[in-house]
């Protein structure tokens, strides 16, 4: 009897379970074009849908999105970047043969039905309705049909008798990101914001420094675009596939780099005294000499040497090419007179040497000639020979020293400007022949009258000559 009761009741169970799989069958069988219950698609039921109708969703799903992009501006930027953008937007409507006028309320404002621009003393904004993402169909259908298979044939039933779907389950869009979109809208501001540097330019002016104004430069900063369009749209995405998409506003904040110039006007205006001046006579020097003093005298004009930084005149110099303006002149080499290309150049540096003498500036390198030389007295002049003899001096004020040096075709001055911390008061130079047999010791002095009337005497080098042919 209880064997008869067991085997009704499996029998039973057996039955029940061979009807829920055939309805579950029947009924997919049914709806086997259409999507299963239950599954959601960025914030929508597209339960019982067909394939088509799904695309016909997918199409829809992304509008154009409103592209907010903004970065700071310097101030003096402001007129220039207007300017810009009204050239460019008139070029545009000449291409499209729209002529409306800009919106005259507002100055500062440009833009067509697409595109707004607005510009401040601090901020360019530009603000753009575009397609910036797309949906993938194909894959996003796979991934679909991927959860509809996730559903069981008592779902189907549940859904079915019950009229609600027994859970849900969200399938996600595949999106992709118009990185090409987002990359022009980026060129166009970057166009729009970059400003090259200028540097203050120092010149004479009957007797006294003339300098002309610096600019700031602005580039933006490359490196960090793409690091903010990764953030902003992984939260944008994040944001789609849950069905907020009213009022996306994908908002991207651009940083610039600030260029500033070696030498600024304030800077240089610092620079307001006289602290080194000297000239030597390079009169029936030959056309050779001559050119390269000229040459070199251009290549070293108006340099500036921040606080802090070495000048070196040999670096300042070269390359001693005919490229670079040079010719074969007189020099000496190997204790013999000869020719090089840029011979003579050594004057350059021996009068920027006895200029220097006369500063408290700090020279780090110099090195006299193997023999005399006749446009300055023995013991003050400065050689410079490829990488083995080089003039340098740094720079140990807090303001920059701005270098002239003026050949005028018989006489070559060197006047350096900076501030009075770098002034040495009434300096004269004495040379001191020590000893004169095969060849000749010389001892340098500076005597510097200081305040009181007190002299201080103090040497300041001893250089040793040979006799030419030696």
């Amino acid at each position: 009897m209880v064997k008869r009761g067991i085997r009704f009741i499996l029998t039973g169970l057996f039955a029940a379970c061979f009807i829920v799989l055939l309805s579950g069958s029947l009924i997919r069988l049914r709806y086997k074009e259409r999507i299963a219950p239950g599954i959601w698609l960025c914030g929508r039921n597209i339960s019982g849908m067909t394939v088509s109708e799904v695309e016909e969703v997918l199409r829809c799903l992304l509008p154009e999105v409103q592209t907010e992009i903004t970065c700071e501006i310097l101030p003096e930027m402001k007129v220039d970047v207007e300017g810009a953008i009204q050239k460019r937007i008139h070029e545009t409507e000449q291409r499209n043969g729209n002529y409306a006028a800009a919106d005259e309320s507002e100055v500062s404002q440009h833009g067509t039905e697409f595109l707004h621009v607005r510009v401040s003393d601090k901020e360019l904004f530009l603000s753009i309705k575009m397609p910036m993402a797309r949906v993938l169909t194909e894959e996003t259908i796979q991934e679909i049909v991927s959860k509809s298979h996730e559903v069981r044939v008592w779902e189907w039933i549940y859904a079915v008798v019950r009229g609600k779907p027994f859970r849900t389950r969200d399938a996600e869009a595949v999106i992709v990101w118009e990185e090409a979109q987002f990359g022009e809208l980026v060129a166009a501001a970057a166009e729009l914001l970059q400003r090259d540097k200028k540097e203050a330019a120092v010149k004479w002016g009957r007797g006294h420094l003339v300098v002309t104004d610096s600019e700031r430069g602005y580039r933006l900063k490359t490196e960090t675009i793409w690091e903010e369009y990764e953030k902003v749209t992984k939260a944008a995405e994040k944001r789609i596939q849950t069905g907020a998409v009213d009022g996306l506003v994908l908002r991207f904040k651009l940083n610039g780099t600030v260029l500033m110039p070696r030498l600024t006007t304030s800077q240089a205006k610092k620079c307001d005294t006289i602290i080194g001046e000297f000239t030597t006579g390079y009169q029936g020097a030959g056309s050779g000499r001559s050119k390269n003093i000229a040459a070199g005298a251009s290549h070293l004009h108006a340099t500036v040497i921040l606080p802090g930084e070495e000048f070196s005149t040999v670096a300042a110099l070269m390359p001693f090419t005919e490229e670079n303006g040079y010719a074969p002149g007189g020099t000496y080499i190997a204790g013999k007179l000869s020719e090089s290309i840029g011979g003579g150049v050594c004057q350059l540096s021996t009068t920027i040497y006895n200029a220097l003498l006369q500063t408290r500036l700090e020279i780090t390198e110099r090195c006299p000639h193997s023999m005399p030389v006749g446009y300055i007295p023995p013991g003050r002049d400065a050689a410079i020979a490829g990488d083995y003899k080089d003039l340098k001096f740094k720079n140990t004020t807090k303001v920059p020293v701005i270098l002239l040096c003026e050949a005028t075709g018989d006489k070559v001055r060197v006047t350096l400007y900076g501030t009075k911390e770098a002034l040495r008061e009434n300096v004269t130079l004495e040379s001191v022949i020590a000893e004169k047999e095969s060849g000749m010791t010389v001892e340098v002095y500076r005597i510097e009258k200081a305040e009181g009337g007190a002299v201080l005497r103090e040497k300041i080098s001893t250089d040793r000559y040979r006799n030419i042919g030696e």
